[in-house]
């Protein structure tokens, strides 16, 4: 549970304006403390997290209102996004191994792709463009959440895989700790980039997806490393990606990826071609591959 000054940090919503979205809008109803404070839990903060961003978008505050009350799931699918990368036929065939189910077929897609081709091409080129494809897909109702899920297990399989064959860099080089904030799941973005980054001769701890804020800062005190990489891959992630970067930014510098990075504030902004960031910020730490 949060207080209404923890709060509003946490969404960038000022104390009065949470106020007057509660009494006019009634987005979220808080509980109240035993001493009368009110209290917000995390599904309120990720309502008023969609709300901000509607706001921001230009919607009124009554319309904005009323998506998020009516569902905030839905209201978040209208927040402008990073542009969508432009269709080609190759982004098909992930999508068509999503309907069908094919096994077989993507398993040797998958092979095929890592298997001579530079991480950074495979990353940037296909593989996260396809997922991007395969998401707008499952929206729309031409896959299902089952064939989404198929896909995306295998993908995470394959880069995991990728990420264990490069043999570690040696000791006393440059390390970077990579991994989501508490509640982010969606981990295929800085699974790619940790990939990418090791290929490229750093030394990455990989801390994976939902990480609670004390252990972040305990493995960062820990590992003292060169950065610390982030990812904000839904708007839902806003809140616990901040409460990271400002626990995080007095231990080490803090990198932020995903589709919502520059919405939080504190943190240097990759950009969203995630194999060449990883390689980029490689080159900056003076690894060699």
């Amino acid at each position: 549970m949060y207080t209404v000054g923890r709060t509003a940090e946490l969404t960038g919503v000022s104390t009065g304006t949470l106020r007057k979205w509660e009494q006019r809008y009634g987005v979220v109803v808080p509980l109240r403390s035993p001493s009368n404070y009110r209290l917000y839990d995390d599904e309120a903060v990720r309502r008023l997290s969609v709300m901000r961003s509607l706001v921001d978008a230009g919607w009124s505050a009554q319309e904005a209102a009323r998506h998020v009350v009516e569902s905030a799931s839905a209201a978040e699918a209208e927040v402008v996004r990073p542009q969508e990368p432009p269709y080609e036929e190759r982004f098909e065939t992930l999508l068509g191994c999503a309907q069908d189910f094919d096994e077989p077929r993507l398993e040797r897609l998958l092979e095929e792709s890592f298997g001579d081709n530079d991480v950074v091409s495979v990353v940037d080129d296909w593989l996260l463009p396809s997922l991007v494809h395969l998401g707008k897909a499952w929206q729309r109702g031409f896959v299902s959440v089952a064939g989404e899920h198929f896909v995306t297990g295998a993908v995470h399989r394959r880069l995991a895989l990728a990420f264990q064959s490069v043999a570690p860099a040696p000791s006393g080089g440059p390390r970077v700790v990579v991994g989501l904030a508490r509640g982010s799941r969606h981990e295929i973005g800085v699974l790619a980039f940790a990939t990418v980054l090791r290929s490229r001769g750093v030394a990455v701890t990989y801390l994976g997806a939902d990480l609670p804020l004390e252990a972040w800062v305990s493995a960062v005190s820990l590992v003292r490393p060169a950065a610390a990489v982030l990812a904000a891959p839904t708007l839902e992630d806003l809140p616990a990606v901040r409460e990271a970067v400002r626990a995080l930014a007095p231990l080490t510098d803090v990198l932020l990826g995903g589709a919502f990075q520059d919405r939080v504030a504190g943190g240097e902004h990759l950009g969203h071609a995630a194999g060449a960031a990883a390689a980029a910020l490689a080159t900056r730490l003076g690894a060699v591959s």
